[in-house]
C-alpha cells in the first residue's frame, strides 16, 4: 500500500510538471519575460490535483527566468548542525553550457515535495528534466511542532547567490516561533530547534 501511495504521488507531480511545460510552451506566462524567481501561478485545475493528494501545503513550484550571464542552476538542500552552520545533505544542477545547447538562455521551473520522513524530491525543467532527491533523517524525538516556509513573492537574481526558496523547521516542543527564509542567513535564530531544513537556488556564470 504504502509503494503504490508513493508511486501516485510521483505520478501526480509528473502530471503537475507536464501540464506547466506544456502551458509555458503554448502561452509563456508574463512574468517569465522578467529576470527573476516567482512562483508558479497554478491554475483551478492543477490545485485541485494537489488538493486531492493532500500536497497543497508540502509542494511548491517555481518559474525562473535567469540573467544572460547565467549557465547553470544550482539546488542545495541544508540542514542545521549544532544550531550554528549549515550542513549539505543533497541537492542538484542544471547547465546550458558556455556554448548554450540547446536554448540561449536559462528559464523553467523548480518543484520540490516534502516527505513525511523529511526527506525532499525536487526536479529542474528547464530544457530536459533532473531530478534528485535527499535522504530520510531519523530524529531520536517525535516532532510536535513545525512550520514551512516557502517562496511567497517575485525575487530577483543575482549572480552566484543563493537565494532561500524553503524552510523547514520542526521541534518536539508544544509551540514555534514563526520564521523567515531571510533567516536563512542567521542560522543561530533556530537554536534550541530539533531540525531545521533549507533549500536554496543559486545561478552562477560557471558551467558544472
Amino acid at each position: 500500500m504504502k509503494r503504490k501511495r508513493l508511486f501516485s504521488l510521483t505520478l501526480v507531480i509528473a502530471i503537475v510538471i507536464t501540464l506547466i511545460a506544456c502551458s509555458i510552451k503554448a502561452d509563456t506566462p508574463e512574468f517569465l519575460a522578467k529576470e527573476g524567481i516567482i512562483p508558479y501561478e497554478l491554475s483551478e485545475s492543477e490545485k485541485y490535483i494537489l488538493q486531492s493528494f493532500g500536497m497543497e501545503g508540502n509542494s511548491q513550484i517555481i518559474s525562473f527566468h535567469a540573467p544572460k550571464e547565467a549557465i547553470t542552476l544550482n539546488v542545495n538542500v541544508y540542514k542545521l548542525e549544532n544550531g550554528v552552520s549549515w550542513s549539505s545533505i543533497g541537492g542538484g544542477a542544471v547547465s546550458i553550457g558556455t556554448e548554450r545547447d540547446p536554448v540561449e538562455q536559462l528559464t523553467g521551473t523548480f518543484t520540490m515535495q516534502l516527505k513525511e520522513n523529511y526527506a525532499i524530491d525536487f526536479n529542474i525543467n528547464a530544457s530536459g528534466r533532473a531530478s534528485y532527491k535527499t535522504d530520510e533523517i531519523i530524529l531520536d524525538t517525535e516532532t510536535m511542532a513545525s512550520t514551512k516556509s516557502f517562496l511567497q513573492e517575485f525575487q530577483k537574481i543575482q549572480i552566484n547567490k543563493e537565494i532561500p526558496v524553503a524552510l523547514m523547521v520542526y521541534d518536539n516542543g508544544t509551540s514555534m516561533k514563526s520564521y523567515s527564509l531571510q533567516d536563512y542567513f542567521a542560522p543561530s535564530k533556530f537554536d534550541g530547534m530539533d531540525l531545521v531544513q533549507v533549500v536554496t537556488v543559486t545561478f552562477t556564470d560557471k558551467e558544472l
